[in-house]
């Protein structure tokens, strides 16, 4: 019986008005190996398939900039096609296209086009700003009286990142051909006048904001787990250098307390 209504619904035919619109989105995703649509003049498609592309390449390229740089035309122009042609988008959000791009270089075979190791890092570094630029979410400046006392939270338009090379300084004359010795940690944060602010951590300082990031805590007992966590420090340097780092990190607008000053 299954074998039977199989058979019957492949000889169902399409309505030629899907067959039409699907031989013309695959046209305009990809014209190389999908034909334009009988009776559609080669200049009215070509203006389609033009303006389509043209509004994700400069959105790509907006938001991709320095990554764009480094690639020579061509190879920028096969990412963008193939992102065009092979991927399915999960979203109908303009705004989220770039994310879906990382998502798609991620899953593709990139071997043959001899892209930079470092390329998927830089990428999402670049793509992090445009991520917190639109997250909803309110940063309300609720500065801590006392940073030791007072319970502490993450400002929640922030990233926490760790790359095996330095992208915040990869540009045309500095490409680094393998990972660096030492990871690379940033904090990439929206202040609360809507700034996206960019911050190289010291290990340490990762540790710190790593530690707030997954509870809320006060100064004091944030310093006492990195003190834990870092026995070859004494806790008096561990003490002093971490209140100095909350204070600034406050004064920053990258931490905040979660009770109100009176």
């Amino acid at each position: 019986m299954a074998d039977m209504m199989k058979t019957a619904a492949s000889k169902i035919q399409e309505p030629s008005f899907q067959a039409y619109q699907r031989a013309f989105t695959q046209h305009i995703r990809d014209p190389k190996a999908h034909s334009r649509p009988p009776n559609v003049p080669a200049k009215r498609m070509a203006i389609y398939t033009e303006i389509v592309y043209n509004n994700i390449d400069s959105t790509l390229s907006a938001c991709f900039p320095v990554a764009k740089s480094l690639l020579s035309a061509k190879k920028w122009q096969v990412l963008v096609r193939s992102f065009m042609a092979d991927y399915r988008a999960s979203t109908p959000f303009f705004r989220e296209i770039s994310q879906q791009f990382l998502q798609h270089l991620a899953a593709m075979e990139t071997t043959k086009l001899k892209l930079p190791e470092f390329l998927p890092s830089l990428l999402h570094y670049e793509w992090v700003e445009l991520a917190l630029s639109v997250l909803d979410v309110a940063v309300a400046d609720n500065a801590p009286q006392d940073v030791l006392l007072a319970p502490l939270i993450l400002n929640p338009a922030l990233y926490l990142l760790q790359y095996a090379y330095p992208v915040h300084q990869i540009s045309v004359d500095f490409q680094p051909k393998k990972p660096a010795k030492m990871p690379t940690y940033l904090l990439v944060f929206r202040n609360a006048n809507h700034q996206i602010q960019f911050i190289e951590l010291n290990p340490i300082t990762f540790q710190l904001a790593s530690i707030l990031q997954n509870a809320s805590l006060t100064g004091e007992q944030v310093l006492q787990k990195l003190a834990a966590q870092n026995p070859q420090i004494t806790p008096e340097v561990v003490l002093q250098f971490g209140a100095q780092t909350l204070a600034e990190l406050a004064k920053k607008e990258v931490i905040f307390s979660t009770k109100k000053a009176q």
